[in-house]
């Protein structure tokens, strides 16, 4: 992993580190960032995170669900008291479409002495109070995503830092890798309360592209889901003993394996109302999602 700062202003100097919770093409992860905004330098306004390629994937997400979190790190020692806790925020989802989704991030909890010691130097209590406006956005096809967060005003950010502000972003697993494998990209741009702005490029390299896309149950590659699909599959088995291109193709139940159950499930599929393979389904290309066994595709024409 690469990193690289451009800063604009010598007043407004955080810092930040992205993990991802794995780096494997194809796959989801969830993603993190370790962001410090030090003591007497200018708080932030916003942020905004790009990946170059992947996808952002929002099926299955609704209003209200949790998404992740932030946690903002205080030790702040003063000649009267050390203010020493963390103040939590839920990040939950208030809107979801299939390219965006936008969220906020809720303070829910605050620990140790640092409400009294906010509220000892002149802030209030952000409890139940909208931390961070958050919106996901999918670029299209797997040229990947963006992630934009604004400061809602209600923690202590603006102006010039009476101290440092070491903050944790950690989000559920959206954010699908590009299939294709290569190197993931990350930009994150933050801007100051002023408008200064700094950027930091991180490279990450994807492990194990997941290969050719296929469409599950074509065991013949010809592009179609039929009956003669299940008789290759026998044929293969039973009778001339070649094998098909794509295993991932013929493995028709998703079981892992390429067997005579391989056969009955798409004649069930296609004649009395089975249930159909799984993704990548008959006539949409795509890649293996389970991706728990040994079977790949050599060569797939169709796709």
């Amino acid at each position: 992993m690469l990193a690289m700062a451009t800063p604009c202003s010598a007043q407004f100097d955080p810092s930040v580190t992205t993990s991802f919770d794995n780096l494997q093409g194809g796959f989801a992860s969830g993603f993190s960032q370790d962001v410090l905004f030090p003591e007497g330098s200018e708080g932030p306004t916003s942020l905004v995170v790009q990946f170059d390629k992947g996808s952002f994937d929002f099926v299955g997400f609704v209003p209200g669900q949790q998404v992740g979190s932030a946690v903002i790190d205080i030790f702040i020692q003063t000649p009267v008291v050390i203010v020493a806790g963390q103040i939590i925020a839920e990040v939950q989802i208030s809107t979801v479409s299939s390219d965006t989704m936008g969220a906020v991030a809720m303070v829910t909890e605050i620990t140790g002495n640092v409400a009294a010691g906010l509220a000892l130097l002149g802030f209030p209590n952000p409890t139940g109070q909208i931390a961070f406006d958050v919106l996901f956005t999918d670029l299209p096809d797997d040229t990947g995503g963006t992630m934009s967060v604004t400061d809602a005003g209600s923690l202590p950010l603006t102006g010039i830092l009476d101290f440092n502000v070491p903050l944790i972003w950690t989000t559920e697993p959206i954010f699908r890798h590009s299939p294709a494998g290569g190197d993931l990209g990350v930009n994150t741009t933050f801007t100051s309360t002023t408008g200064a702005v700094v950027s930091f490029d991180e490279l990450f390299p994807l492990a194990d592209a997941l290969g050719l896309e296929f469409q599950r149950g074509d065991c013949n590659t010809d592009g179609s889901f039929n009956i003669a699909d299940a008789i290759f599959s026998l044929d293969s088995l039973f009778g001339s003993g070649v094998e098909g291109s794509c295993g991932d193709a013929c493995d028709s139940n998703d079981d892992g394996s390429i067997n005579i159950a391989d056969a009955i499930f798409t004649l069930a599929a296609l004649f009395s109302g089975g249930t159909m393979p799984a993704p990548p389904t008959p006539g949409t290309c795509g890649w293996d999602e389970t991706n728990i066994d040994t079977l790949f595709c050599a060569m797939y024409n169709a796709c």
